[in-house]
């Protein structure tokens, strides 16, 4: 008797309405690997190692880091993989030099908890797992801050005005005697002056020479003031021709007197100072009633390129005749009728 009633339980498990349990079972099983797939996205990125001792451990600097990167494996979706910044993460462990003596290489251990920036992403694999660091006695040396450097162009003559023209750098004896100490400098992060008009006033990291990684520069930071000044000037530019301007499918039958005339041109000195022949144009509009014989004066317009930022531009003279040329004898039989209804 239970050997039926097992039975007819199996029957009604596996049997009865097959069909559509096996698709039931194929849509779930459809379901967990793209959710699986979706939250287990691998990504290999390469990290850099930062050593920092203990802020009681005064009288010991780290002269060596090996290696001075690693391979970390992270595992998450892939939207969160695809989010992370390599230049984001960074490994931070912190070292104590052995107590049998300052000079004894330490071997860490490189751990999960060390990896900064991975963020809802899970830390799998490192790649070696430990990190070689060696000690050595501090020393502090005093050198001067190079100018910063300039990216981009700006909008007028730059000037920097800073305080600090001398920074203390402290590391380690070995790596501070290495450098030429009369023609090291620590240097400062570039300043962006791309396009800008007005002064202003910006920080600025200091980078010490040599391996920057195990070596501090007091002070980490400088103010510099930026002072952009735009000179004008004021630049003729002579013969340029002037261009009879006609709506489309209109043929010119003007003449322009005189055909070419001198553009004043006023602005900042960095732009004027660099025109070339062809960026400044000058036109008229000949759209008017033609008459033969007829003479017009007209304003010159004055054009420039797009991007060009120029304050002032005017024409010398700034009207011009516009003549009517001759016209054979077919073309003034054409224009008779609308000669006369015009006058």
């Amino acid at each position: 008797m239970q050997i039926k009633v097992a039975k007819s339980i199996l029957y009604m498990l596996f049997v009865n309405n097959g069909y559509w349990k096996l698709l039931a079972l194929v849509i779930a099983l459809l379901i967990y690997f793209s959710i699986r797939s979706d939250i287990s996205h691998m990504r290999v990125l390469s990290v850099p190692v930062e050593v920092r001792t203990d802020d009681e451990a005064e009288n010991v600097a780290i002269w060596s880091v090996e290696p001075r990167s690693v391979k970390v494996r992270i595992r998450g979706s892939y939207i969160k993989t695809s989010e992370i910044a390599q230049s984001a993460l960074k490994c931070v462990i912190r070292a104590r030099h052995k107590s049998s003596g300052i000079l004894d290489p330490v071997r860490l251990k490189i751990r999960a908890k060390h990896i900064q920036g991975a963020r809802d992403v899970r830390v799998v694999n490192i790649e070696p797992n430990y990190v070689d660091v060696k000690f050595d006695v501090p020393e502090s040396i005093s050198l001067a801050v190079a100018p910063p450097a300039l990216e981009g162009i700006a909008r007028g003559t730059v000037r920097l005005s800073y305080d600090s023209t001398n920074a203390v750098v402290t590391g380690s004896r070995r790596l501070l005697q290495s450098l030429d100490i009369e023609n090291a400098q620590v240097q400062a992060e570039p300043i962006n002056v791309s396009g800008r008009l007005e002064s202003f006033t910006t920080r600025v990291r200091l980078v010490p020479p040599g391996d920057s990684s195990n070596v501090s520069v007091d002070p980490a930071e400088i103010v510099v003031d930026v002072s952009i000044t735009s000179q004008r000037l004021t630049r003729k530019i002579e013969q340029v021709p002037v261009v009879i301007t006609l709506p489309p499918g209109f043929n010119s039958r003007w003449k322009v007197e005189p055909s070419a005339v001198t553009i004043e041109v006023t602005g900042r000195s960095e732009v004027v100072g660099g025109l070339d022949y062809g960026d400044i144009l000058a036109s008229v509009k000949g759209n008017m009633p033609f008459l033969p014989g007829l003479t017009n004066e007209v304003t010159v317009l004055v054009h420039s390129r797009q991007e060009l930022a120029i304050d002032e531009a005017k024409a010398d003279p700034a009207k011009v005749k516009l003549v009517a040329l001759n016209l054979p004898e077919n073309e003034k039989k054409a224009d008779a009728p609308a000669a006369s209804s015009t006058q």
